[in-house]
């Protein structure tokens, strides 16, 4: 995380982006490449990334991290594995004339939430015109926007940086029971809450405005992710905020085994989605129906 702060991310000089990738970097994090284009957005492999043409349909999803894919290896966050899905389905879905290949440009950001999200595709990704816009949405999204830490000890100290995570870990109750922990971030008045809820509106009125199909796709905490597990209700909350909002809806929790997701897990410390959770991820949206529109 610290390689990553200090390497591919910036403190965001729009306001209420908060945080932004640098464009054009590279870095090795928790063992996997990560390289970002003249946006700041991260590529997939190599053999993805030269299969696009200028005149693709562009398709971009917008999230966190687990939309960015940390840990996960070039090629199997699931903006990469629903781009490779697409070139396999959709001409065989689709006897329309017209229907061009999909690029699922991958937005996503560590330590954000919905509202930074909003404000970053308003001022990053609303500008390219993207024909489809996903929106990850994840459990802690009803967090209140970060602080960046400006100390040059902590971005240019490794040790210093470690040493912070575990007393934070150590002595923050929130680490201490996560479900009780993100079930009271979407308390009614709660800023955090509140904020989220108006991004959400906000972010489906500017789609609508625009004529760009969104989908609202619920990412689900991975120790009990089948239905959502013990965070159901919050879903089911944020399910409806966006139906009524005017998003299309995917439930991403649905085709996971009931039980521990402790094998979906990046590492085994790490409840960040891998490579298979990716994968299901990659499936549900390519049941949208907005997956092979012209």
């Amino acid at each position: 995380m610290w390689r990553y702060a200090r390497q591919i991310k910036t403190i965001s000089k729009l306001p209420g982006v908060v945080e932004e990738q640098r464009p054009n970097a590279a870095a090795r994090l928790m063992g996997a490449s990560v390289r970002t284009d003249e946006h700041g957005f991260r590529l997939p492999d190599p053999a993805t990334e030269a299969k696009r043409r200028p005149g693709d349909r562009l398709a971009v999803a917008v999230g966190d991290s687990l939309t960015f894919g940390w840990g996960v290896p070039e090629g199997y966050t699931y903006p990469d594995q629903l781009e490779r899905l697409l070139a396999a389905q959709c001409p065989r879905q689709s006897a329309r004339q017209g229907v061009r290949p999909t690029t699922v440009d991958n937005a996503g950001i560590g330590n954000c939430n919905t509202s930074m999200e909003y404000q970053r595709y308003q001022r990053r990704v609303r500008p390219l015109h993207p024909r489809w816009v996903i929106l990850g949405f994840s459990f802690n999204d009803a967090e209140p926007d970060p602080v960046p830490d400006t100390n040059p000890f902590y971005w240019h100290s490794a040790l210093i940086s470690l040493a912070s995570a575990r007393l934070q870990k150590r002595f923050e109750p929130r680490l201490q029971n996560y479900n009780d922990y993100y079930l009271g971030l979407y308390r009614d008045g709660l800023p955090g809450w509140e904020k989220n809820k108006q991004a959400l509106k906000d972010f489906a009125a500017s789609l609508r405005r625009d004529g760009i199909p969104g989908t609202l796709f619920l990412m689900p905490e991975l120790h009990q992710p089948k239905n959502f597990g013990p965070l159901a209700e919050v879903y089911a909350r944020v399910t409806a905020i966006g139906r009524d909002a005017g998003f299309e809806v995917i439930d991403g929790s649905v085709d996971f085994p009931a039980g521990s997701g402790e094998r979906y897990f990046v590492s085994a410390e790490d409840a960040h989605p891998n490579a298979a959770a990716q994968a299901i991820y990659a499936r549900a949206l390519a049941r949208s129906k907005y997956a092979c529109a012209p």
